[in-house]
C-alpha cells in the first residue's frame, strides 16, 4: 500500500525508535493466554477449554452470544459454554476469544472511539473474507481467519503511540494526513510483533507482516495472498455506494491466487452476508 503521505525522517525515525523499543503492548486476559496455550498443545481437549473460559464470565458470556449469532446460525440455541466448545471446536473458540480481547483490549481508544470503530469492523469483515476465501481455495479457514481479524492489529497501536507521544506524531488537525501515513507505514510490522508477544503460531505474525507485499512471505506467500484481498474485500464492503461491478476484479492477487470471475463473483455476493457476521464480533 502507498502511504497516504510520506513521513518526513525526523517523524519517521523518533517514531519507528519509539514502537520498537518503548511502546507498551496490550496484554491478553489470563483465559485467552491459557486457550492459546492449550490450542497448541497436543494433549489439550475440549473439557480444557471449557474450564478455562469458565474462568472468565466476561468473555464467556461475549463467546456464548458469538457462537449463538449470525456468524454460526445454530439450528438450536447453543445454552451452554460447554455446547459451544463441543460444537464449535477448539481452534473456533480461541478465535472468538481472540476477537473479544482484540476488541476491549486494542480497538478501544476512549479518545478517537469513532476510528477505532472504523478499524473495528474492517478487521472483523476481513476476518469473515479471509475464512471464506480459504475454504474455496482449500487452506486453513480458523487460521485465515485470524490472518484476517488480525492484519490491521498495528494501525490501534499506532494510534497509541502517537496519543502516549503527541511531540513525536500529533493526532489532530493536519497531522491526521501524517497519522495516517505512520499507521500505513508500520502497522504489518507492530501487529506482527503484538502476535509474536501474545504466543500465536509464527505463520500468523509472517502473513500479518508481509500482507501488503504477499511476495516477501516466502512458504506463506500465498496465505498472504489470502490477508491482502480479504483486505481489499473489507474496503469494497463497508463502501455503501460501490456495487459489485466497482470492485477490482483485474487485482493482480486474485490472477496469484487463481480465482476466476465467476468464483469471485461468488465470493462478492457474499457482501451482506459477510456484514452480518462481522457485526455478529461486536
Amino acid at each position: 500500500m502507498v502511504p497516504s503521505a510520506v513521513l518526513p525522517v525526523a517523524i519517521h525515525e523518533p517514531l519507528e525508535r519509539y514502537l520498537t523499543e518503548h511502546l507498551e503492548l496490550p496484554i491478553l486476559p489470563e483465559a485467552a493466554i491459557q486457550i492459546i496455550a492449550l490450542c497448541q498443545d497436543p494433549d489439550a481437549d475440549a473439557q480444557d477449554i471449557h474450564a478455562a473460559l469458565e474462568r472468565d464470565p466476561s468473555l464467556s458470556s461475549h463467546v456464548l452470544r458469538i457462537a449463538n449469532s449470525a456468524m454460526f446460525a445454530p439450528v438450536e440455541p447453543i445454552a451452554s459454554l460447554k455446547q459451544a466448545v463441543n460444537r464449535l471446536g477448539m481452534t473456533t473458540i480461541r478465535n472468538l476469544a481472540l476477537a473479544v480481547s482484540l476488541q476491549g483490549r486494542v480497538f478501544c481508544s476512549k479518545q478517537h472511539e469513532d476510528l477505532t470503530r472504523r478499524m473495528w469492523a474492517h478487521s472483523a469483515l476481513a476476518a469473515v473474507f479471509a475464512r471464506e476465501l480459504a475454504r474455496r481455495l482449500r487452506r486453513n479457514s480458523e487460521m485465515a481467519f485470524l490472518w484476517g481479524l488480525m492484519h490491521d492489529v498495528g494501525r490501534p497501536l499506532v494510534l497509541q503511540a502517537a496519543i502516549e507521544r503527541p511531540e513525536l506524531l500529533s493526532v489532530d488537525g493536519e497531522g491526521g494526513q501524517l497519522l495516517e501515513a505512520a499507521m500505513d507505514t508500520f502497522h504489518a510490522r507492530v501487529g506482527a510483533r503484538l502476535v509474536q508477544a501474545w504466543g500465536l503460531p509464527y505463520p500468523i505474525a509472517a502473513v500479518i507482516a508481509a500482507h501488503h507485499e504477499p511476495e516477501s512471505a516466502g512458504e506463506h506467500a500465498r496465505d498472504a495472498r489470502i490477508t491482502r484481498l480479504a483486505d481489499v474485500l473489507a474496503h469494497w464492503a463497508l463502501e455503501e455506494d460501490l456495487e459489485a461491478e466497482d470492485f477490482p476484479l483485474d487485482d493482480l492477487v486474485i490472477a496469484e491466487l487463481g480465482l476466476s470471475k465467476t468464483e469471485m463473483g461468488l465470493v462478492l455476493a457474499l457482501r451482506q452476508q459477510a456484514l452480518s457476521c462481522a457485526l455478529a464480533l461486536g
